[in-house]
């Protein structure tokens, strides 16, 4: 009963992993290697309190009359000074790439987007490394 159980479990394992393997396989690409870095906060915000260093008014759905938009990030794990970048996307359209400076091994930094109220839709800030590593990526809505 134990060999027909464990010859069962390792049938279903080679299947999922088939299954994964195809599924790489139909994108053609794989999976973007992670950066070293990490994100501590990354939000998509209105404003940035730039006494206190921090964002105002984080979302993830703005009003189309939000006139401008910023992605505030505090990023750890630097070893030594480096920059980040963030690739502002209005659907799949890149709109905007911003380098920033990160000079300690915990940083906050921003940039920031005007929105026109034409660019309604589904948006996303890719926050990648100076490798072009992702760190992470924020998603959000203009209504």
């Amino acid at each position: 009963m134990k060999k027909k159980l464990w010859v069962i479990l390792a049938l279903v394992g080679f299947v999922f992993a088939s299954i994964t393997i195809g599924q790489e396989e139909e994108q053609g690409k794989p999976a973007p290697e992670k950066s070293q870095l990490k994100a501590e906060i990354a939000v998509i915000c209105k404003n940035v309190d730039r006494e206190k260093r921090q964002p105002v008014e984080p979302g993830d759905k703005f009003p189309a009359d939000v006139g401008r938009l910023y992605c505030f990030t505090k990023i750890a794990g630097a070893e030594k000074e480096t920059e980040i970048k963030h690739l502002w996307y209005h659907g799949d359209n890149l709109l905007a790439t911003v380098t920033l400076p990160v000079k300690s091994s915990s940083w906050r930094t921003w940039s920031s987007k005007a929105i026109e109220k034409t660019r309604k839709g589904k948006w996303k800030v890719e926050i990648k490394d100076a490798e072009d590593k992702l760190i992470t990526t924020l998603y959000f809505i203009i209504e």
